[in-house]
């Protein structure tokens, strides 16, 4: 323990007596572990020779020491000590020990090396003994392409006594595997040399010999191998076989299981369902229910079934079916409804929440997060919150996983408000402690889509303090955080430091830099678009038609054309196929320059090929070219294509289709279109229809329309927005109408004596949300007062304002 060889050298002597007379054959425990200390410390100390000499001294070159002398030569890696050992051992007569020979297999090198180890454990009596062959059969296993090291390690089978060990027999089967240098010999082996044998220590081993028993037919051998098998191995046979698509060798092995169980019926049920043999499942659910094996999992298993294939109802019998039989629904059956549900028919999920919790079960992380998943821009706001208020609700307390899915479903749905509320808690006393990347990078998200860039640095830092690595998600997440909020510098050298830094550099690519890309092009920052597209070549990123796509926008966005081709045939000499988006996106810079006959040309080659269908996006950019230029007639007949195609005009449509009418100078027009298209398909007009329709009334002088316009919206329950009072003020202040514009004013603002059209209408509902932006209030007051002519009024109205 002091490190003291010289010492342990001379009390050796001391020592020999009492070691020899308890040793034997191998040594004690105790002896042998001072023994072992000592040989690694004159390792340690060179001095590895002298300790031979001290042991030949002593008499205690025996067995059991040469063993542990072999052992630390071999651990070492020194060849000419071993040698020096193994001299030793021969001149003294000494056999080395089945343990010894397994070091020296194990030790060897080479398979020719292992081979010679091997014959010369043979020799000395010990090729029968386990720890020979299981060194031989690990090593020929290491020596994959050596079959007459394979070979011989089945000679050492023979030379065995007994049942082999079930480590034993699972190492040389391994030699069968394919690829292996026994391969096809698994049955040969089981029923010779290791016939007896137990499989059960390596379900991989177990599943090749029923692999090829099943394969020549031999159900006895089947037979034997499943009933020494115990359920679980059981079980593991029969997954094996389904993840093959091997069901009827799945039924040949719940044949030969004696005792079948809920658990051996439900793997087969499994099997079947995984294979897609509803047929054969549906009978193994009857023979489960006769023989009276049937539990929950049976029942859940086949629920699950039903709701994939989307059998919703078919679902639900099973459920009445499991209560009749004895049994209730659980948490696992009502999320597998639930998440159906939300699939296929999300007016029912709440109907199924409340149904859970009648019968006495309250919902988990799993039923929340499946809820959770569900929400997206078109859910409810009543479904949202109440989702959110389950997830408060609940016992135990919120993991970072059920974190990550409430800030990604507020995000999804766009409900800020609920966003900033799970937040701020996030920043309080009961905050969930965030382990992993995936999580900081939903925060990051979360709170960049809040424009809180301030938040978004401090959960970066948080968790780079932790040492917690980064994702390319979690990267991607914060690159976009800080390029949509208006810095794309600031990804952009966030980028480069991570491309600075080895471990980090990996996870950069191009859609990362996309953000950035798409960051400079918003900002009209096209210098810095060009100069990180030439960065990202000569990194060799590999771009995605995202990448180009973002290419060609800031084109269209800054009128630069001819850049446009030469992208288009590096795209074709990636081989990334033009999309929808890449020809709407072309389609949209051509309209953008008054070039309308190239969009249209555009359109023409899409419509040529079977795999691009021009959608609402693409017509709806050539419409609003159209309306842009006031193309009435070309206007006209894209939307007659547009139908002919299949493709049904929104609300978008007919904003630009009423924008198109008014800069055609056919106002009438914009109304008869609105009216047709609605009754056609169904429309509910919008604020964003209505404004342009009122905007199409005063642009021709025609305030008392433009009012009648509003009192429809407003019957139709659509909200004004600032949009709206904008337009109605410009006009009633060009038609000099200084009362109109005052009570026009006085609503959006929420004061009294507002315009007698708005009079019926509550407060609160005529202000636009976010209230009427000053300057909008401002150009007002100063119309009424200079075009109006009436100073008195505006200055009335500015002081009402103020209060």
């Amino acid at each position: 323990q002091s490190s003291d060889l010289g010492g342990a050298l001379a009390r050796l002597s001391a020592v020999a007596e009492a070691w020899n007379a308890s040793a034997g054959a191998t040594a004690s425990t105790a002896h042998a572990q001072l023994f072992r200390q000592l040989v690694r410390l004159a390792f340690d100390r060179d001095a590895f020779p002298a300790l031979l000499d001290q042991l030949k001294d002593a008499g205690l070159v025996a067995t059991w020491s040469v063993e542990h002398l072999i052992s630390e030569c071999v651990s070492n890696g020194s060849e000419t000590q071993l040698k020096v050992v193994k001299a030793l051992a021969s001149a003294q007569q000494v056999g080395l020990s089945a343990r010894a020979n397994a070091v020296l297999i194990q030790g060897s090198k080479t398979a020719s090396a292992v081979l010679a180890a091997v014959k010369e454990a043979a020799s000395q009596g010990q090729g029968g003994e386990k720890e020979v062959i299981l060194a031989a059969a690990i090593a020929a296993s290491e020596h994959r392409a050596a079959a007459p090291l394979a070979e011989a390690v089945e000679g050492l089978l023979q030379d065995a006594q007994g049942p082999h060990a079930p480590e034993v027999a699972a190492a040389v089967l391994r030699l069968a595997l394919p690829g292996g240098p026994l391969e096809g010999g698994a049955l040969r082996l089981f029923e010779g040399p290791l016939q007896g044998a137990e499989l059960s220590s390596d379900a991989l081993v177990e599943l090749l010999v029923a692999n090829a028993a099943i394969k020549e037919g031999k159900y006895d051998v089947l037979n034997k191998v499943v009933a020494a098998a115990d359920s679980s191995r059981q079980v593991a046979l029969i997954k094996g076989l389904a993840s093959e698509r091997r069901l009827a060798d799945c039924s040949a092995v719940f044949k030969a299981c004696s005792q079948k169980t809920a658990y051996i019926y439900n793997a087969l049920l499994d099997a079947c369902i995984f294979c897609r043999d509803m047929a054969a499942a549906e009978k193994i659910m009857r023979q489960a229910l006769d023989d009276k094996m049937a539990d929950t999992v049976t029942y859940n298993t086949m629920i699950k079934a039903q709701l994939q294939s989307g059998s919703i109802r078919q679902a639900r019998r099973l459920v009445d079916k499991m209560r009749e039989g004895g049994l209730e629904p659980n948490v696992v059956t009502f999320n597998e409804l639930i998440d159906a549900a939300i699939r296929c028919s999300p007016g029912d999920v709440w109907g199924l929440v409340d149904e859970m919790k009648a019968c006495g079960l309250k919902p988990n992380h799993v039923t929340c997060s499946i809820l959770l998943k569900g929400i997206s821009r078109s859910s409810r706001p009543g479904d949202v919150e109440r989702a959110l208020a389950l997830v408060e609700s609940k016992e135990e307390p919120i993991d970072e996983v059920l974190l990550s899915s409430v800030c990604e479903a507020c995000v999804r749905c766009g409900r800020m408000d609920l966003l900033q509320k799970q937040l701020q808690c996030q920043r309080g006393h009961g905050a969930v402690q965030i382990k992993g990347a995936h999580t900081f990078g939903s925060i990051i998200r979360a709170y960049g889509c809040l424009g809180d860039t301030a938040q978004v640095w401090d959960t970066w830092r948080d968790m780079k303090r932790r040492l917690i690595l980064p994702t390319a998600i979690t990267l991607g997440c914060m690159v976009e955080a800080l390029a949509s909020n208006g810095d794309p510098e600031a990804g952009y050298e966030l980028i480069r430091e991570q491309m600075g830094d080895a471990q980090m550099r990996p996870l950069v690519n191009a859609v990362i830099y996309c953000s950035v890309l798409k960051g400079f092009s918003h900002k009209r920052r096209f210098d810095r678009v060009w100069f990180v597209y030439k960065e990202m070549k000569s990194e060799k990123l590999q771009f995605s038609i995202v990448t180009y796509n973002t290419l060609i926008d800031a084109c269209s966005r800054s009128h630069d054309m001819d850049r446009i081709p030469a992208l288009l045939a590096e795209m074709t000499s990636e081989s990334i196929e033009p999309n929808i988006i890449t020809y709407s996106t072309v389609i949209k810079g051509y309209c953008q320059e008054n070039s309308v006959d190239k969009a249209l040309k555009l359109l023409d080659d899409m419509q040529k090929n079977k795999q691009l269908c021009p959608d609402e996006v693409t017509y709806n950019t050539l419409l609003d070219g159209c309306a842009r230029y006031g193309m009435w007639e070309k206007g006209m007949f894209l939307l007659e294509e547009m139908q002919s195609a299949g493709v049904h005009p929104s609300n978008f449509t007919l904003s630009v289709l009423v924008k198109l009418a008014n800069r055609s100078r056919r106002p009438l027009e914009a109304f008869k279109l609105c009216e047709d298209l609605c009754a056609k398909y169904h429309i509910h007009l919008n604020v964003h229809v209505y404004n342009n329709l009122m905007h199409a009334c005063t642009s021709h002088g025609d305030l008392s329309k433009a009012f009648n316009v509003l009192e429809s919206m407003l019957q139709d329950k659509v909200r004004p927005d600032a949009r709206t009072y904008l337009v109605l003020l410009r006009g009633a202040v060009g038609a000099k109408s200084a009362e109109d514009a005052a009570g026009l004013l006085r609503a959006a603002v929420g004061l009294r004596g507002a315009h007698p059209k708005l009079a019926a209408y509550g407060t609160s509902f005529l202000q636009p949300k976010g209230g009427l932006p000053a300057d909008t209030i401002s150009e007002a007051l100063e119309g009424i007062a200079s075009q109006c002519n009436d100073e008195e009024l505006a200055m009335q109205l500015l002081r009402d304002v103020r209060r």
